[in-house]
């Protein structure tokens, strides 16, 4: 009879265990799937923010990332990646084998800067660039960024 109590006993310590563990690892997946689309997120919007903007660019124009020369060319433009390129040529697999969604908007028309309600900018001297990368369970995360027309002067 004191075997069969203790059975008992141990068996629901264990299954209290198994759940506190299995919580721990899917809010270790949540939070590695976070950091994965954060970063694909930033690497592309950090290579769109480095190509010159003008606003008389036609969105949109197609053709392959590696051929894109100002901002307005990323406007719809959509991957799946697995990785993010290396300064020094090559990529880093940053998924395994799970595949991230990145895709780019660049509205037609920005809202304008309001600076105490006083206007200080049109919508044709910046856009607002937005990447939304879509995680393998339907989630998305979006980074919105602007870029100016504007060259920064020190």
């Amino acid at each position: 009879m004191e075997g069969l109590i203790a059975s008992v006993v141990l068996a629901i310590l264990a299954l209290g265990v198994i759940g506190s563990v299995s919580t721990a690892y899917e809010q270790s997946e949540y939070v590695h799937d976070s950091a994965t689309a954060i970063t694909l997120s930033r690497q592309l919007m950090d290579e769109i923010v480095s190509k010159p903007y003008s606003p008389s660019d036609p969105l949109g124009t197609g053709g392959t990332r590696s051929t894109f020369v100002n901002v307005s060319a990323y406007n719809r433009y959509s991957d799946t990646s697995t990785s993010v390129p290396l300064l020094g040529g090559g990529t880093l697999d940053v998924t395994g084998s799970e595949s991230f969604t990145r895709s780019v908007s660049i509205p037609l028309t920005a809202a304008q800067v309001l600076v105490n309600s006083v206007p200080v900018s049109n919508s044709s001297d910046f856009k607002i660039v937005t990447v939304t990368v879509t995680y393998p369970n339907g989630q998305t995360v979006s980074i919105p960024e602007i870029v100016a027309k504007y060259s920064i002067q020190r």
